[in-house]
């Protein structure tokens, strides 16, 4: 796992540690098999970021625009979109993801609210 945190977004070294840690707990919850990479970013536009975060399907890669959110809401972004990692990896996504609504979107709702609690109760 490589975490990328943005030093515009001012996270102490604690919380940063709580993020690697987190996508790590995300990454043994799931589970993810492969590789993967995890951004915090302060701008949308240039990681090709329309809302909150980004899956790009294939290269398990999350991108999670963190600028003005609590550190708990960009961990459940966070669990939202390895959520769709794991579900790319079982070869469930199959073309685009809509963006409300459905299997996977359900599915990564979900799942991550649940990693959320887990990990507060494991702490």
């Amino acid at each position: 796992m490589k975490l990328y945190v943005d030093k515009e977004l001012g996270l102490s070294k604690e919380k940063i540690d709580l993020a690697s840690e987190f996508c790590l707990f995300c990454a043994h919850e799931l589970p993810i098999e492969g590789a993967f990479s995890i951004y915090m970013v302060s701008k949308r536009k240039p990681h090709g970021i329309t809302t909150t975060a980004v899956y790009e399907i294939g290269n398990n890669i999350c991108k999670i625009y963190c600028k003005d959110r609590s550190l708990a809401d960009c961990l459940r972004s966070i669990a939202h979109e390895m959520t769709h990692m794991m579900q790319d990896e079982m070869g469930l996504i199959r073309g685009p993801v809509r963006d409300a609504g459905g299997f996977h979107e359900d599915q990564a709702n979900a799942k991550a609210g649940e990693l959320i609690k887990l990990f507060a109760k494991s702490k």
